[in-house]
């Protein structure tokens, strides 16, 4: 029931706004199956729009990494996804250019791929699909981290599943508000 409208700008921005250096950063989209297929496809049309460079340029919607060792770990992870079933659907590549610039990278895979259970603090975003908003959850609750959560719904009652004691196990969830940035206003700790 997710308003795609509002998701898709939510997920852009919380995956690449700061090419994923951020502990809230938005790191993997559980996608109900029925909508997988669209979701990707317009993921990957917005990725290739992403205007990558000078972090204070207004144009520029994601800057570089922090360093060399950054883009090490980058790199590092586009070797793991490789080397495992899952599939770059957009990105991958290191921008050859001074500074350290990478490319925001979309990535079919599946939740128990050990790179999805990492934080690699850089814009690789992997999406995967669900069956049931229960298998969601269980999905979202199943890595070590868990900082900030979103669920994008139309439907109170799921809203309500995602937000109580059997929902979301993020010490952040948010409903139809990306996981990057909605803890500015709160009380907010690690």
């Amino acid at each position: 029931t997710a308003d795609f409208a509002l998701a898709i700008p939510s997920i852009v921005f919380g995956a690449a706004g700061t090419a994923g250096q951020r502990c809230t950063s938005t790191r993997r989209v559980i996608v109900h199956e029925s909508r997988y297929e669209q979701l990707a496809a317009e993921l990957t049309s917005v990725f290739k729009q992403i205007k990558i460079g000078d972090p204070l340029s207004p144009q520029t919607l994601m800057g570089p990494l922090i360093d060399q060792a950054a883009v090490d770990q980058y790199c590092k992870a586009i070797a793991q996804i490789k080397k495992s079933n899952a599939k770059i659907l957009y990105g991958g590549e290191v921008i050859e250019r001074p500074g350290h610039f990478v490319e925001p990278t979309l990535v079919y895979a599946t939740p128990d791929l050990e790179i999805v259970q990492e934080e690699t603090f850089a814009p690789i975003l992997y999406v995967f699909p669900f069956c049931t908003l229960r298998d969601a959850i269980a999905h979202n609750n199943n890595v070590s981290q868990g900082l900030s959560s979103s669920l994008f719904t139309g439907a109170l009652q799921s809203a309500e599943l995602f937000l109580s004691v059997s929902g979301s196990d993020c010490g952040i969830a948010n409903i139809n508000v990306g996981t990057s940035g909605a803890e500015i206003g709160g009380a907010f700790g690690g």
